[in-house]
């Protein structure tokens, strides 16, 4: 109902996975071809392109006898410029109801020494970061024989996951 037809987010997509058919209205998203840049989420002046949003789950898992973990970007404190103690914003994330706060920094840390690693010993070979999860789907989809140089190393929200997991036990959501 938003949608102006200005097909902004069409031209926008780095991978033609917004189409204009003849006999359609608006524009839509094959989503075989889409890598979740959010590109067009971005470029749509009128915000009539939707995401998945998985706030229903959360509040879900949050609801259940499950541990729940919350795993957040530093920049999130950008959004609570008020919130001046780290402590406060950790105690203002479990008031919702998770068992457990951590920052995903530290899995960048973690990531950032294996990939230390990884260029101190590359042998020659030449790896994509595997970080930024469209990248790797970009690689997926569009240039299969690149896969062999997508980096053998999880993300950094991959990583703090399994510390988590490691840590408060496997159970934790």
């Amino acid at each position: 109902d938003k949608c102006k037809t200005c097909y902004a987010c069409v031209r926008v997509c780095p991978v033609k996975a917004i189409i204009v058919e003849p006999n359609q209205d608006y524009p839509s998203v094959i989503n075989d071809r889409c890598i979740g840049c959010g590109s067009c989420v971005q470029s749509c002046s009128p915000n009539a392109i939707s995401y998945r949003n998985s706030k229903t789950e959360v509040l879900d898992l949050i609801a259940s006898d499950s541990k729940v973990a919350a795993i957040v970007d530093p920049s999130i404190s950008g959004e609570f410029d008020d919130i001046t103690d780290y402590r406060k914003f950790v105690k203002m994330i479990q008031s919702l109801g998770f068992d457990f706060v951590s920052e995903v920094s530290f899995g960048v840390d973690l990531v950032g020494k294996q990939y230390a690693e990884l260029f101190e010993n590359f042998l020659g070979k030449f790896y994509i970061t595997t970080c930024c999860p469209p990248i790797v789907s970009l690689i997926e989809k569009y240039h299969p024989g690149l896969i062999d140089n997508l980096a053998p190393i999880v993300n950094p929200m991959i990583a703090t996951a399994r510390v988590i997991h490691k840590v408060h036990g496997s159970e934790v959501k």
